[in-house]
């Protein structure tokens, strides 16, 4: 049992080795990563544009277009989209019960719980098709450094965005109007909150941020529009990480689960309080203070990137 041990932890501590000479990308780089994917793709501030600034402003050397990083990237991804799904999992039974369902009354909206579902499905064809032609043209041309100062740019906007949302919804509730549920929502509105994702293609544009901020527009309340933009993501987060699974079976991956795993499970759990924190946060609470950070950390980074 020792000898099996030490064989492992000899594993683990070679494969750490072998992805570190081949990216740079330490072990507390990685978990630091991990935590990152966790957190900022579910609140308001924007994962790739922190990973972004992060790398630039800490010097880290290691290459994020390398093909060996991507079974790293994968396993991020599928853990949070497993964390989301864990949470809301009653919910995802009900969807699925109520695809199934218009299967049997053969048409496609028969009650609520069906007008969610395929809610989901208007709001996830746009972003899904742009992000399968743009997504790796866009992550080419933001990992050259020369456009670094536009992720900043675009993070401050992000905020803008975000303060633009509350003030407008501001003005719905001072006129009196009344929040919607998501089933309330027609189908072109349902898409358009869900096409706002796309927005997220360029760095420092939150995918979260601009659903919820798309939900309250539509005249939901923000809990409920972060629940139907964690909702929208589940699936184009999972997309992302499945369409890639065949790397994580690559030879070449097997040198870096010693970084992969513990780095997978931090972007698990993070992912996981993260959704718990926010879905009670926004029960009583604005997007506000997470635009003040926006701005102010793109700035600070534009600031010390010159």
């Amino acid at each position: 049992m020792l000898g099996k041990a030490a064989s492992v932890a000899g594993h683990l501590h070679t494969s750490a080795t072998t992805l570190s000479a081949v990216h740079h990308l330490t072990l507390l780089q990685a978990i630091a990563l991990g935590f990152l994917q966790g957190v900022s793709e579910l609140f308001p501030i924007s994962s790739l544009g922190h990973i972004i600034i992060i790398k630039h402003l800490l010097n880290w050397h290691f290459n994020s277009q390398n093909k060996d990083f991507l079974s790293f990237v994968v396993a991020l991804h599928l853990a949070t989209a497993a964390a989301l799904l864990i949470y809301f999992w009653k919910q995802w039974l009900t969807v699925i019960k109520a695809y199934l369902g218009s299967i049997k009354h053969k048409k496609f909206v028969y009650d609520r719980e069906s007008k969610f579902a395929w809610l989901l499905v208007a709001g996830t064809i746009v972003v899904g098709l742009v992000g399968l032609v743009f997504e790796k043209k866009f992550k080419l041309f933001f990992d050259n450094p020369h456009y670094y100062w536009m992720v900043c740019v675009f993070l401050m906007a992000n905020g803008l965005v975000m303060l633009a949302g509350d003030w407008l919804k501001k003005k719905s509730a001072q006129r009196g109007t009344q929040n919607k549920a998501t089933e309330d929502l027609t189908f072109p509105v349902g898409a358009a909150v869900g096409a706002a994702q796309t927005f997220a293609l360029f760095p420092g544009i939150s995918r979260s941020g601009v659903a919820i901020v798309g939900g309250i527009l539509a005249g939901l309340s923000y809990e409920e529009a972060c629940r139907f933009a964690f909702m929208l993501a589940t699936p184009v987060i999972a997309a992302a990480g499945l369409l890639k699974v065949p790397a994580l079976f690559k030879h070449s991956a097997h040198a870096i689960l010693g970084l992969t795993i513990p780095a997978a499970l931090v972007a698990g759990l993070a992912a996981y309080l993260s959704t718990a924190f926010l879905m009670k946060y926004f029960e009583t609470r604005k997007l506000w203070p997470f635009a003040i950070y926006c701005i102010a950390l793109g700035a600070i980074a534009l600031i010390l990137a010159r």
